[in-house]
This record gives C-alpha cells, structure tokens and sequence, in this order.
C-alpha cells in the first residue's frame, strides 16, 4: 500500500463529501439544531481521571483500507450492546463512507442503545464537521495529527472544548509530536498513538512507547492499533498508557464480550507506571 498515498485520497474525497455536505445542510442550519436539541453528555476524559483504570475504547468498523470488509453482516446495534456488556469505557463509530464503509447513520444507530461516551471517528478536516459531530450526539472527536496543520490542531481543538466535546488527538511519530499547540492541558484532550506505519501499515507497539516520554504530561495517553491480547494490554499499561482503542481485533470476534472481559480482567488492579 502508498498509504500516504491513501491517506492523500481519503482527504481529498472529504473535502468532496464535506462540500456536498455544507449544500445540503449548512452551517447555519447545523448551529439551530445544536440550539433546539440539547442533551446528556459523557465525558471519556472525566471517566480517565477518575481512579487508575486501564480504558477500553471499542470500535464499530466495518472495513478498512488495509484489511479489506471486515464484517458484511454487521448488526450495529448487537455489536455495540457486546462492548456494552463487555465494560467497554467508550465506543468508537467509523463514519466514513468510502474508504471504511461507514456512516452519519450508523453514528445515530450506536447512540440510541449506547449511554456511555462515543467517539466520532473520521477525517475531520473542516469545522463544519466538528458542528456536525456534536448535533449527531458525539462525546469525543479525532483529529489525526498527521493530516493538519499545528494552527488546525488548535483552532479545532478549542471549538471543540466550546461545543461541549472532548479531543482525542492521534499522533504516530516526533514531527507530529511538535505540532501539538500549547495550552492543550487547559482543553479536554486525551493523546493517542497510532501503532501503525502510515507509510507500510505495520504495527509496532514499541514504537507507541519510545514516543510517551516526548507527550506533554498531565494529559492521559492510549494506545491505537493492532492490540490484540491480553499480554499487550499489560504490557501498555506497565508502559503508562491509560487506555486502547481496538477495532478489528474486536469485530472479528465470535463472542467479544468474553474476549473484552478477559482484556479487562487481565489489566485490572494493575499499577501504571
């Protein structure tokens, strides 16, 4: 795969959808909704700074770039109900449309059976999407280090603080490290690394610990991609992360309630470093 290649494609097909998106719906009409509807709100972050417990963040993702169709027989609603009965602390939706077979629809669907905080996972490369998030009922929103600028990263930050939504930022290596803004322990952020090369889609989980000592403390880190035992869940959570995001890992699972439970078990009581 040229990833930075896909990477390139994959943002250049948003701006696509976000236009289209705009003369559909514009901003003006988003913002009344945002007046008419409001509603509870779960902090992901709340949650991490209460107590030491190690987080897990359940993706509902039906295909990737990388990996192909993941599942083609997809119960949204079943799915997000096993990571419910599972602990999951948070439930990730994919909504992209054409490179992960996703949707703003699918986003909804999760939300009327999951009271717990969920993450809008996408491209976002725009505002307008940040507005259109919190109408949806997102918790948490991802920005990808990788694909803004420094000036981005904070500008969207801090109206998402304004709209009542908290920030996972995703980083994989230095350079992206140094676009991170000041100021970012005054927002509601919470850091995650990307296991995965962007360039060769090879996961290293080391990798995502030679990175933790370069973060700005006080903010709580995860780890993103590729996690797939109980031993590595451990093992990240001796290295000082607080939480991971596991998707297909998850998905392909015949019974991912016990597969979760298990994860959970393995790294409760467990001290961080």
């Amino acid at each position: 795969h040229d990833s930075m290649h896909i990477l390139e494609r994959i943002v250049a097909q948003k701006r696509i959808e976000v236009d289209r998106q705009k003369q559909t719906v514009p901003l003006d009409s988003i913002k009344l909704l945002m007046e008419i509807k409001p509603r509870a709100k779960f902090s992901l972050l709340q949650k991490m700074q209460q107590g030491n417990d190690f987080h897990f963040i359940c993706e509902i993702k039906k295909a990737s770039p990388s990996a192909g169709t993941i599942r083609s027989d997809l119960n949204l609603k079943t799915q997000a109900q096993a990571y419910l009965q599972g602990g999951a602390s948070a439930i990730s939706v994919l909504t992209d449309k054409s490179f992960f077979k996703g949707s703003l629809k699918d986003f909804t669907d999760v939300r009327t059976v999951a009271l717990l905080p969920l993450l809008r996972k996408d491209f976002i490369i725009d505002p307008y999407q940040i507005w259109q998030s919190a109408v949806i009922g997102a918790d948490v929103i991802l920005l990808i280090a990788r694909i803004l600028s420094r000036s981005q990263i904070k500008a969207f930050a801090e109206l998402s603080a304004e709209l009542g939504l908290d920030i996972l930022i995703e980083l994989h290596d230095a350079p992206e490290i140094e676009k991170l803004p000041r100021g970012l322990e005054n927002l509601p952020v919470i850091l995650g690394i990307n296991n995965r090369n962007l360039d060769t889609f090879e996961i290293n989980l080391e990798h995502s610990s030679s990175l933790l000592p370069h973060l700005p403390t006080g903010i709580p880190v995860i780890s993103e991609s590729g996690i797939r035992t109980e031993r590595e869940c451990i093992w990240l959570q001796e290295q000082g992360f607080r939480g991971v995001l596991i998707g297909e890992t998850l998905m392909r699972q015949k019974n991912p309630i016990g597969f979760l439970k298990n994860l959970r078990k393995a790294t409760h009581g467990i001290r961080t470093a």
